[in-house]
């Protein structure tokens, strides 16, 4: 936990020490979570966004960044935006809020899934939280995104689960459970591991110039793009996926299934 160096591969590292320390708490987390009614659900998902909500606040006014249009150089303490997103409370906060609205569509009824509304409403709302950028609440990213874009991504995704069981899911429904959304969704963690180095590679002064004499300039965004594409293809197909790698998994998940006999029960 070295913020100044080496942050390129500390930041993957940080992020899965903290989803680490969430999964080790999931049994008494779920079993918890899975005696609430939908009601307390609701309340347990609005509780954990105003803590995520909270967090992100006490961040901004610490660095004294609360806006994109306010100059970098009045932030202090930039180092502290590492501590926020990837502290283990923080990521276990919203871990539980994917949990809360996941068990609020398991007890759903016929008649909450007739009343609900489509999921095309809620995509529409999250990623419609990027236009604040052409705007004077150009907010700083981790407020959009607690306040905005997670709640609305959750009730999309919930939406759009509920779509699935319908005889007629809508047209964003059938792209996502489409086959190349599939293999884009298989390469994700590759991407989440590889992007931030490769970025480091193309684009951070301190790297870039001692491997291309230079940075790259903006026009260069795509090939990097296709880059950590191609990169994240090769790590899931010959690492990942690899037989050795599945046999670790299949043990892993055997120990662990044995090591949690009778603890999560609903």
């Amino acid at each position: 936990w070295f913020p100044a160096e080496a942050e390129s591969w500390n930041q993957p590292s940080w992020f899965l020490s903290a989803l680490t320390f969430s999964n080790l708490a999931m049994p008494a987390v779920l079993t918890r979570t899975a005696a609430l009614s939908k009601a307390g659900l609701q309340k347990l998902f609005y509780a954990l966004t105003t803590i995520s909500v909270l967090q992100k606040l006490s961040f901004s006014n610490t660095s004294r960044f609360h806006s994109h249009n306010l100059a970098t150089t009045e932030r202090q303490y930039p180092l502290i935006w590492n501590m926020t997103r990837f502290h283990p409370l923080s990521a276990l906060a919203e871990m539980v809020s994917g949990v809360t609205a996941a068990r609020d569509v398991m007890l759903d009824t016929e008649e909450d899934r007739k009343e609900a509304a489509g999921p095309m409403i809620y995509f529409a709302a999250a990623y419609g939280s990027l236009l604040l950028r052409l705007t004077p609440f150009d907010f700083n990213d981790g407020l959009v995104r607690s306040a905005i874009f997670v709640p609305f991504y959750t009730k999309f995704l919930s939406a759009m689960h509920r779509d699935c069981q319908s005889e007629h899911p809508s047209a964003i429904t059938q792209l996502m459970r489409s086959a190349p959304m599939a293999k884009l969704g298989s390469l994700t963690f590759s991407i989440f591991l590889l992007h931030a180095p490769l970025a480091q590679l193309f684009f951070k002064k301190a790297v870039a110039t001692q491997v291309w004499g230079r940075t790259m300039p903006p026009s260069y965004f795509p090939v990097y793009l296709l880059t950590v594409l191609a990169s994240s293809f090769l790590v899931n197909e010959h690492i990942i996926r690899s037989e050795p790698m599945q046999k670790a998994a299949v043990a892993a998940a055997r120990w662990l299934t044995s090591a949690t006999e009778g603890m999560l029960r609903d």
